[in-house]
């Protein structure tokens, strides 16, 4: 039974090609669902041999915590004083990490689309991504570089994920989502750890405090979700 792209709702004045729309090879899904993993696997594997086993938890931990919602902010978590990962590391755990994501959606998508658990939130997110294109009119017209500025934003819902399902309501190939994600990804570690790098004695006078860094979370994370809401153009009416 042939793959089908789910319902998506209708956008005005924004004409959606269906390119690149054709099932990939069972070696091509393999390889870009298993490369990026098998890939990570490796990196975790050196780094417990050249170092030790809490350099292993500690990515783990990092690359979790970038997934779950703290995305890019890990960058900052190398600038600690005694982080057994520094911060440029770091912001390649952030970038092979959208890497990855972005590989598994554009091979799977469309089996995802049938698993009744998924379909609806894939849905959702695809109606997010068009919440976006109406909230940002220059988005359409930039289209691989607009997504490459939308995954590169350190705010709360702009990514890879969202990012991937814009790129395919745009009409942009697999190859040219992947590669916008990996140098909007990129641009937006790239920015963290200059950041981190530059303001690497308040973090550690912020990580010495716990209170204050738990305040400072918070405060970032509550912006982050702002002007994330303000630029997915959340809370408007259609």
């Amino acid at each position: 039974m042939p793959l089908t792209r789910p319902h998506l709702p209708q956008l005005p004045h924004l004409h959606i090609p269906m390119n690149d729309d054709r099932a990939l090879p069972l070696w091509g899904r393999v390889l870009l669902t298993l490369g990026p993993i098998v890939g990570y696997g490796v990196l975790l594997l050196l780094a417990g041999l050249i170092y030790d086993y809490k350099t292993v938890l500690f990515l783990i931990t990092m690359f979790i915590g970038a997934f779950i919602g703290g995305g890019k902010l890990i960058v900052f978590a190398g600038a600690v004083e005694g982080a057994p990962v520094g911060i440029w590391a770091l912001a390649g755990v952030v970038v092979w990490g959208d890497l990855a994501t972005a590989c598994f959606l554009v091979a799977n998508i469309e089996a995802l689309n049938r698993i009744p658990a998924l379909g609806p939130k894939i849905a959702a997110a695809h109606e997010a991504g068009h919440r976006v294109l109406m909230n940002q009119s220059w988005m359409r017209r930039a289209a691989f570089y607009g997504m490459i500025v939308f995954i590169a934003l350190p705010f709360q819902g702009t990514g890879s994920v969202i990012g991937v399902l814009i790129g395919r309501i745009l009409g942009l190939t697999r190859t040219a989502m992947v590669l916008a994600v990996l140098a909007g990804s990129s641009l937006g570690a790239l920015a963290m750890a200059l950041l981190a790098h530059f303001g690497r004695a308040e973090v550690a006078a912020i990580a010495k405090n716990p209170w204050l860094g738990l305040v400072t979370l918070a405060l970032v994370l509550l912006a982050m979700w702002y002007f994330g809401r303000k630029f997915m153009g959340e809370g408007k009416k259609s």
